[in-house]
Parts: structure tokens; C-alpha cells; sequence
């Protein structure tokens, strides 16, 4: 077993002597990362944060629309306005424990670095606690890109005192360590005590959040009806979602001690910070002391226990993608199934994916609770078109962190794939449709989503269906060709080659490719359809306007399409190996 004779008894100077190696480690791993990502792809990293920027000040304008229709009725400093931030903050502290274990878990026990920390001196709490602080700075990041835009424009439509803005991140970052440490408490558990049928439990737990969450959605969107917006109804949804509202709730704390802080009452916004801090301190001091009794012991069940009794074979999740790429050649059909069935064995892939979807479920969810009317026209034209950008953009940046680095990942064991009766061209294709699939899901079922919260128009969900398809189409073949044209098989991290030339290169295509279709297929639907409203352009000119830019965006996606694929064939068949 990995470590196991090698407990010391550690005294205090050699602990601390621990504290300060492994923050000398992360502060020397941040400075060779950042060097890295300066010399290699500067050009990724700002349009990372153009991105990111983008995203939040979309959220930031829904949120600013939004609150400003509040305050016409009702006092933001008020209780009323607990509706919102309860569930809201709730949400997010589900998903705080959902992604922190699932990331904690892949570093832990699916990482050889923890493997070799193991071997070392090093006690287990304090391996823990190395990388509990990254997986808990990685999961929290969402996090703080959607909450920090709602709160500041709460902050901003409500005229709170300035200190507001200087409580936010304090505030925050108390909040985030309480559900970190549930989540992590709850991956050492299941770790040590359930390590067979962890998956099995995972897929329980989220099919009963889901269910839970559905129920409790179906009764608030029963009571939250825009035309029976009234203070009887903010009764009857207050009492709807009493459960948000529960004060032994971290995110209960949040919101009152923001509120406190907006009402200018510093002795409550004082008593609540206090509260997050040292609940979540000492919940930190309850999961280090676990994790010195039970990480080790999880480790060494993860590496022999559990791997003398698994057994491999197919999967129903491989067994319903099969069927839902039935129209495949067989070949590629298990060339799809296959990179499926990796993508799915790594929890920190399909995790950030969960992640972001969850956001943005949330985000789109709770848009038409914002309003406490039927959503104006311009105010549905502009967030229709900021939510399809955003999801575009983290389309972008799927297919870049995921597709690209597929066709690199293979060239170390290409002479497996090599001995099997298959053209070359059969691997692209499969990763292409691969790509493809899950971007179709994903992409149409969020802009779908948006646009039935906002009540768009039939015609402006089609605009929205096909640009996304256009876009889910056109940048899976960028991502899979530049991947086959600029490969690099030295690396064996996904996320090193995702950053390195040929990932910025196909970010900047990616973002290019994005800009031109949304501007042909959406932009002239939107820009010309709010001047059509205002008596500004003659309806059935628009109408043409709107089919020509459709019909240029499909075929630039077709052409981007086609061009990419045949680049990425050529290149593939003249590769050796």
C-alpha cells in the first residue's frame, strides 16, 4: 500500500516545516504555470479573459434589468427581496459541493502526483489540504462569475452605502468554505465506505437533487406567474420557498448579513460574516483531521481493493449514445463510443461541464423572475442575443478545452488504433461526430431554454436553433481539423495542449467563426426586428434581410465545415507514427 509504514509522528516545528514546502510548491507551480501561459499562449489567456468578461457583464445587464423592475414595486432593502437570494445562494452552494467533490475526488485518487506526495514524509492532512485548496479554487470561480455581477447590481439599483462592494468578497469567500468541506467530507466517506458503489450513489444523489429541485420548481413557477404578480402572490411564493429560507443555512447567513450591510446595520452584517468565517474555518479543521484518519486508508481501497473486483465491459450510457448515432458507419459509431467512454471515466472533464451547465440553468431559469411583467420587447430582444453569445462562447471554449486535444492524446498509442482494419479518416470522422453530438445537446438545449423562459417568438427560436447547429457543427470540425493540422504528441496532459500554439490558434478560429455566424444568422433578426417594432424599416425588406443572412451563415458553416474535415484528413494521412 502506498505510504502505509510511513506515518511519522510529526512534531510541531515539522508540520509547520510541511505548511511552508507546500506553499513554497503552489506559489513555485503558479509562477512556472503563469510563464508558461505568457510565453506559450498569451493570446489564450487574454481571450480567456475577454470571455469570461463577456459572460459576466451579460449577467451583470440581466441583472441590472431585472432588479430595476423590483425596485418599481418593492424596496430592494426590504424582505422581499430574500426571494431571490435565498434560492439563489442555495443553488449555488449545491453546486459548490457537487463540483468540489467530484474535482477533490480526480485529484486525490486519480492523480499520480498524490501518489508520490504520499510516499513522501508528508502527512496525509496536509497532501489533503494542498489540494483540497486548489480543487476548492477551481470550483468556486463560477461561483464568483455569477454571483459577484447580481450582487453588484443589486448593489447599484438599491443606492447601498459604498462599504457594500468592500463586504462582497469577504462575504464570499467565508461562504465557499462551508460547502467545500461538505463536499470533501462527503468524497472521503463514500471513498473509504462505499468504493464500489460510488457511482452508483452519485447517479441516486443527482437523480434525487433533480427530482427534489424539479418538485420544488413546478410549485414556485405555479405560484410565480408574471400576471399575478401582487403581493398576495409574494406571500404565497415567500412561503413556497421557505426551505431556501432555513437559518441554519449558510446561504441564509449570506444573504442577511448582505442585506444587513445594504440596510446599513453593521452590528447584524458584523454578526453574520463572523458566522460564515468560523463555521467555515472550523468545518476546514473537521475535514483536514478526517482526511488524516481516512485518506490514506480511501487511497490504498481506490488502488487495490476496488481494482481486484471491477469489471469492464459496456456501459448503458455507451449502449444509448450507440443508439443515437445509429445512422453512423459501425466503425465510427465505436470510434465515437470510445472517446465517450474516456471522456466519461474523467470526473474533472464531464465535472466542469456539469458545472457550467448548472450556472447556466440557473442564470436562464431566473431571468422572468426578475420582472414583474411580461418581458418588454426590447429587453427580450437584447438578453435573447446576449444568452445565445454567451452560450456560443462557452461552446468556443468546449471545443477548444475538449475536441482539440483529442486527436494529440491518441499519437502515443496511435500503433493500437494502427492495427485495426480501419482508414485513417474513420478516426477524424469519429471524433468529429463525437464533438458534434455533444455540442448539439448541450448548445440547443440551453439557447431552447432561454428562449422559453423569455417567451421569444416561433421565429426567433428557429433563428436560435440554427445558428447554434450552425455553430456546434462548424466549430467541432475547426477543433477536430486544426487538431489533426497542429498536433501535439509530446504532451499527455489535455490541458497543456489546449493552451500551447496550435489551441490558441484554434481559439482565435473558434472566436472568428463565432463572430461571423452570429452576426449573419442572429445579428440581422435582432437589429433589424427592434426597428421593425419601432416603425423604423418596412417589415417585409427585413424579412429578406433575416433569409439572406441565414442562408450566408449556413453556407459559411458549410464551407468552414467541409474545409476544416479535409485539412484534418490530409494531414492525418500524411502523419508517421
Amino acid at each position: 500500500m502506498v505510504g502505509e509504514l510511513q506515518q511519522p509522528m510529526l512534531g510541531g516545528s515539522l508540520r509547520a516545516d510541511q505548511i511552508g514546502v507546500f506553499r513554497r510548491l503552489r506559489w513555485w507551480m503558479f509562477c512556472n504555470s503563469t510563464h508558461l501561459m505568457v510565453q506559450q499562449g498569451l493570446l489564450r489567456l487574454v481571450t480567456i479573459i475577454i470571455g469570461s468578461t463577456l459572460i459576466w457583464g451579460f449577467v451583470f445587464a440581466a441583472a441590472i434589468v431585472g432588479f430595476h423592475f423590483l425596485g418599481q414595486r418593492y424596496p430592494l432593502t426590504g424582505d422581499f427581496v430574500r426571494l431571490f437570494l435565498d434560492p439563489l445562494f442555495l443553488s449555488l452552494s449545491g453546486l459548490l459541493v457537487f463540483s468540489t467533490g467530484l474535482i477533490l475526488y480526480s485529484s486525490l485518487f486519480a492523480k499520480a502526483e498524490s501518489a508520490f506526495l504520499l510516499c513522501t514524509p508528508a502527512g496525509a492532512d496536509q497532501v489533503f489540504a494542498y489540494k483540497y485548496q486548489d480543487a476548492l479554487t477551481f470550483s468556486s470561480w463560477g461561483f464568483f462569475l455569477l454571483g459577484s455581477p447580481v450582487m453588484i447590481a443589486y448593489g447599484m439599483v438599491a443606492h447601498v452605502p459604498w462599504y457594500f462592494f468592500a463586504f462582497l468578497p469577504f462575504f464570499f469567500l467565508g461562504f465557499v468554505l462551508l460547502p467545500g468541506c461538505l463536499g470533501a467530507t462527503v468524497c472521503l466517506l463514500v471513498v473509504n465506505y462505499l468504493p464500489r458503489q460510488r457511482k452508483w450513489l452519485l447517479v441516486a444523489v443527482v437523480a434525487l437533487i433533480l427530482g427534489v429541485v424539479g418538485l420544488w420548481g413546478y410549485r414556485v413557477a405555479q405560484v410565480a406567474r408574471p400576471e399575478a404578480w401582487n403581493r398576495d402572490m409574494a406571500y404565497n411564493l415567500e412561503d413556497r420557498l421557505s426551505l431556501a429560507q432555513y437559518p441554519l443555512l449558510p446561504s441564509t447567513w449570506l444573504t442577511r448579513g448582505l442585506r444587513a450591510v445594504a440596510r446599513q446595520n453593521l452590528t447584524d452584517a458584523g454578526y453574520y460574516l463572523t458566522l460564515l468565517w468560523s463555521n467555515g474555518l472550523f468545518a476546514y479543521v473537521v475535514t483536514a483531521w478526517l482526511a488524516r484518519h481516512l485518506y490514506r486508508r480511501g487511497f490504498n481501497r481506490m488502488v487495490a481493493g476496488d481494482l481486484v473486483m471491477r469489471r469492464y465491459g459496456g456501459h448503458w450510457l455507451d449502449r444509448i449514445l450507440a443508439g443515437m448515432v445509429g445512422f453512423l458507419h459501425p466503425q465510427t459509431r465505436l470510434l465515437v463510443v470510445k472517446d465517450f467512454r474516456t471522456f466519461r471515466r474523467d470526473p474533472v472533464q464531464w465535472a466542469q461541464i456539469v458545472i457550467f451547465l448548472g450556472l447556466m440553468i440557473l442564470y436562464f431559469a431566473n431571468i422572468p423572475r426578475m420582472f414583474g411583467e411580461q418581458i418588454e420587447w426590447s429587453y427580450q430582444n437584447s438578453i435573447s442575443l446576449m444568452n445565445l453569445t454567451s452560450t456560443a462562447l462557452l461552446l468556443c471554449a468546449y471545443t477548444g478545452r475538449f475536441i482539440f486535444p483529442l486527436l494529440s492524446l491518441e499519437g502515443q498509442k496511435f500503433w493500437i488504433l494502427g492495427l485495426l482494419p480501419l482508414r485513417r479518416e474513420r478516426l477524424l470522422w469519429g471524433k468529429f461526430a463525437f464533438a458534434a453530438c455533444g455540442g448539439l445537446l448541450i448548445a440547443e438545449f440551453l439557447v431552447v431554454l432561454s428562449d422559453v423562459m423569455l417567451h421569444m417568438t416561433w421565429l426567433g427560436m428557429v433563428v436560435h436553433i440554427l445558428t447554434t447547429a450552425v455553430l456546434a457543427v462548424g466549430l467541432s470540425a475547426l477543433s477536430v481539423g486544426l487538431g489533426a493540422c497542429l498536433p501535439n504528441f509530446r504532451e499527455s496532459d489535455p490541458s497543456r495542449i489546449a493552451v500551447g500554439f496550435g489551441g490558441t490558434m484554434n481559439l482565435v478560429a473558434g472566436l472568428l467563426f463565432l463572430l461571423i455566424i452570429v452576426g449573419l444568422m442572429a445579428g440581422p433578426w435582432h437589429v433589424l426586428g427592434s426597428l421593425a417594432e419601432q416603425g423604423e424599416v418596412n417589415t417585409p425588406l427585413a424579412d429578406w434581410v433575416v433569409a439572406i443572412g441565414l442562408f450566408m451563415g449556413l453556407v459559411a458553416g458549410i464551407g468552414t465545415t467541409v474545409l476544416a474535415l479535409r485539412s484534418g484528413v490530409r494531414a492525418l494521412a500524411r502523419m508517421e507514427f
